[in-house]
């Protein structure tokens, strides 16, 4: 039942960013957490690793961008102890009128009940194409 409990706990952390919901959202996540983009940094600014204030830094920015959020679907799961490994589509419209709809691969790790990693693999190419070309 913990995998199911710690699936649920990704779905509500992304329904809150979504929603742009920074404390709530952040309430999912340990206080050491990492979220790492994979990437190599430097060519992409969305590449790295980012702490928790970071992390409430990046949903007020998405919002932001995408007055009416960030949709986060998802389309996969396969979840053992206390790792979780997901596949997510998302899809928001930006200021500017350009569709962001990237497709996700996300691992997560959990220590009591919160999530204290994150690593995610996305389309950088369609990001590069929609947030700086």
């Amino acid at each position: 039942m913990k995998t199911e409990q710690n699936k649920q706990t990704i779905l509500n952390f992304f329904e809150q960013f979504s929603r742009a919901n920074v404390d709530k959202a952040l309430g999912y996540l340990d206080d050491k957490v990492v979220w790492q983009a994979m990437g190599i940094h430097g060519e992409l600014p969305m590449s790295g690793k980012m702490d928790k204030k970071e992390i409430g830094e990046l949903i007020i920015t998405v919002k932001s961008m995408m007055p009416k959020g960030l949709e986060l679907k998802p389309i996969g799961w396969t979840a053992e102890d206390n790792r979780v490994a997901a596949e997510f589509i998302s899809y928001g419209v930006l200021n500017n009128g350009k569709v962001y709809n990237n497709l996700y691969h996300f691992l997560f790790q959990f220590s009591n009940g919160k999530i204290i990693k994150i690593k995610e693999y996305m389309d950088t190419l369609h990001a590069k194409s929609i947030f700086i070309d």
